[in-house]
């Protein structure tokens, strides 16, 4: 049973498809299994080849939140970007006040006031090489005047999209100002890419994140204005991350796998914690019912997600399977009496990710032909507590 869990930890780090690239670091020594890995710099490269402060490229992080704030401040301290961080209200008071406290499992990083590049206007911030999007999907309305204002003349501004749920196609409408129903879209403004994060990280007070558990981050391209040169956006994003440290970077080249990738969690798991009004991880995975309903989910969404791949007309060899599906549990297994950031939420009488996060999956599954019955009654019943709470 050990060599059993160690091999599922490997394979939930370190699965990634023969078109994917990976960067480590020294707090993650686990053997990857990808055909190109890149070891990131120790710190004492970091600090020789620190750039001076107006030749460092620029990055706006947008939803300066549990998730934004973590992967913030590790760029932070390599010392080789101006990180910019957009907040609001309580949050950039006490961090503009006191500095930005970020806790982690993986070493903490402080960012004091003196130091702290915080902005609660976003026409402040300037243009930026790269905006980090962390919103949660209730202010996927919010990106025109959140992530234009920031974007190059030259078009050469990226965008990683780290957000819960299938958003990527309303997020570059909404930056290319195209109708919902528009279906032919072209990005003309900046380079898109979907960011997915598996990472346990809560702000337990304004100006302090707190991270557990876990941190993966994936990205994948989405939309280019130049699709032609896609080695180029794949370099660029494995350069932006290579000088971390403190979590596993994954870019893949299937953006719809690795969404559905990440989805392989959020449903059952998320969902779960949702559905029975807050609930945290570790009640899931040991109560014999819940863990069942749990697995059940899991194949649902793997029957969505490779007709999914199917339709798009990618090969079986890019299907998800038995190896992510015991990988999403192995780590649930191990995450402890984590809150989802659904069930927070729920609990605290926020507005709740129910669109994206849960509705979004059940149409796909019902535009493809899909049956996912459990799926479909565990969004009905967070739907139902959507509207009782009006959240």
């Amino acid at each position: 049973m050990k060599e059993l869990k160690i091999f599922l930890l490997l394979v939930f780090s370190a699965w990634v498809p023969s078109s994917s690239f990976t960067i480590s670091n020294q707090f993650n020594s686990r053997t990857k299994s990808s055909s190109r890995s890149i070891q990131a710099t120790t710190q004492q490269e970091v600090d020789a080849t620190t750039a001076t402060s107006a030749s460092k490229p620029s990055i706006a992080i947008i939803g300066s939140g549990a998730v934004g704030c973590y992967y913030g401040a590790r760029l932070y301290e390599t010392n080789q970007y101006n990180v910019k961080f957009f907040m609001r209200n309580e949050h950039y008071t006490a961090s503009t006040t006191n500095g930005l406290n970020v806790t982690s499992i993986h070493g903490d990083v402080f960012i004091p006031p003196e130091k702290l590049m915080a902005y609660d206007d976003i026409e402040e911030m300037g243009k930026t090489d790269w905006v980090i999007l962390c919103l949660k999907s209730t202010g996927i309305d919010c990106v025109p005047e959140l992530v234009v204002p920031l974007l190059k003349e030259d078009k050469s501004t990226r965008v990683l999209v780290i957000m819960n749920g299938l958003v990527d196609e309303d997020v570059i409408r909404l930056i290319e100002g195209y109708q919902e129903d528009e279906k032919d879209l072209k990005l003309t403004k900046c380079t898109v890419y979907g960011g997915m994060a598996l990472l346990c990280s809560n702000r337990i007070r304004p100006g302090h994140i707190d991270h557990s558990y876990a941190g993966k981050l994936t990205a994948s391209l989405a939309k280019a204005n130049d699709e032609n040169n896609e080695d180029n956006h794949r370099d660029a994003m494995l350069n932006l991350w290579k000088p971390t440290q403190g979590f596993e970077f994954v870019y893949d080249d299937n953006l719809v796998r690795a969404r559905w990738s990440k989805n392989l969690w959020n449903l059952p798991f998320n969902g779960i914690s949702v559905a029975m009004n807050g609930i945290t991880v570790d009640q899931i995975v040991n109560d014999p019912g819940l863990r069942k309903l749990a697995y059940r989910v899991m194949d649902e969404t793997l029957a969505v997600a490779n007709t999914d791949l199917s339709v798009r007309g990618f090969s079986e060899k890019e299907y998800l399977g038995e190896v992510e599906r015991a990988a999403m549990m192995q780590l649930s297994d191990d995450m402890g009496p984590y809150k989802t950031s659904t069930m927070l939420d729920l609990v605290n009488r926020r507005k709740m990710e129910v669109k994206y996060v849960f509705r979004k999956a059940v149409d796909r599954a019902n535009e493809l032909g899909v049956e996912v019955p459990t799926l479909d009654t565990l969004v009905t019943q967070i739907e139902f507590l959507q509207r009782k709470y009006n959240l």
